[in-house]
């Protein structure tokens, strides 16, 4: 297996911009762990959804978002992403940068 910065990779992961939020998914408390195995070539992360009643046109668009951003840097790797939802604070935190930041 090709070695990879860890470091480079999560950074590459809190860079990500919300696609309809200038914001980063980081910022806005989306991105929760991030584990790595290297013995198993793959990486987990855990996406925080506000609620997991979002449309599924939106959860999909922040999977792939994170899928396309480490695809090209971790090529063979397994990467598993797992959905949870925001406690009620991070849940207000989220909606106050998200209506200051709403891009559209």
């Amino acid at each position: 297996m090709e070695q990879y910065n860890h470091q480079e990779l999560i950074n590459s992961i809190y860079n990500i911009e919300h696609p309809e939020i200038a914001s980063t998914l980081k910022e806005l408390g989306m991105i929760g762990n991030i584990k790595f195995n290297d013995s198993e070539n793959s990486i987990s992360v855990v996406l925080n959804l506000p609620m997991m009643t979002i449309p599924l046109q939106i959860r999909d668009m922040l999977i792939n978002s994170i899928v396309e951003t480490l695809k090209h840097k971790i090529p063979g790797t397994k990467l598993k992403i797992s959905l949870t939802q925001m406690t009620d604070q991070e849940r207000r935190n989220f909606f106050t940068l998200s209506k200051q930041n709403w891009k559209l």
